[in-house]
């Protein structure tokens, strides 16, 4: 993280977006597990605001107003976390801040904001692994732990790879933005079928 976050920062809006994007998608997965209960589902707002930020980051005219109303969706469908009784909810959650943090990333192009949906997706890994591990350490020690667990370092490898390789690339086309989404398809986030 320490190498990412500067990285992150100083990449063009349109390759934060797409990175940001992209770690959406990875998250898509919690989004759709959680809608098989639910009666208003988000994997939809989520598949469009994906491929918008996506739109956006390939130099597509994208208005401000469509980010907002896709924003205003997301909250209108974000779980809370006190009245919710689905067992994902805050697996979804977090896909929710992550979301959150990209659609407003496009809307005041506050750098920070990629850097908070980067930390949501290794929330979600923190939290899957204590899921399926039911360790009880000492924090210092617990998220030692977790750092070194393969699904953590697969996460974290995934973030510095796909920001350096925005790094080196100037202009960003469609084909070269749906390269990476395929790459980023191969392999889950996390396993819902351990949780």
């Amino acid at each position: 993280m320490d190498t990412l976050v500067p990285l992150l920062r100083s990449l063009p809006l349109t390759h934060q977006a797409v990175f940001a994007a992209l770690t959406c998608e990875k998250m898509l997965p919690s989004i759709v597990r959680f809608d098989e209960t639910e009666e208003s589902p988000g994997a939809s707002i989520f598949r469009r605001a994906i491929d918008a930020l996506c739109a956006f980051g390939a130099h597509e005219p994208i208005s401000k107003d469509e980010f907002a109303h896709l924003q205003q969706q997301l909250e209108e469908f974000w779980p809370d976390l006190d009245e919710s009784t689905n067992p994902v909810a805050s697996y979804a959650f977090d896909a929710c801040v992550a979301l959150g943090e990209a659609l407003a990333l496009v809307q005041d192009a506050e750098a920070e904001h990629v850097v908070q949906c980067a930390t949501a997706a290794r929330d979600t890994v923190d939290m899957y692994v204590q899921d399926v591990t039911d360790i009880d350490l000492p924090p210092v020690e617990l998220n030692e732990f977790i750092d070194a667990t393969p699904v953590m370092q697969r996460e974290v490898a995934r973030q510095a790879a796909t920001a350096q390789v925005l790094a080196t690339e100037a202009h960003l086309t469609t084909a070269f933005i749906d390269q990476l989404r395929q790459q980023n398809r191969q392999e889950p986030l996390i396993d819902f079928a351990m949780v």
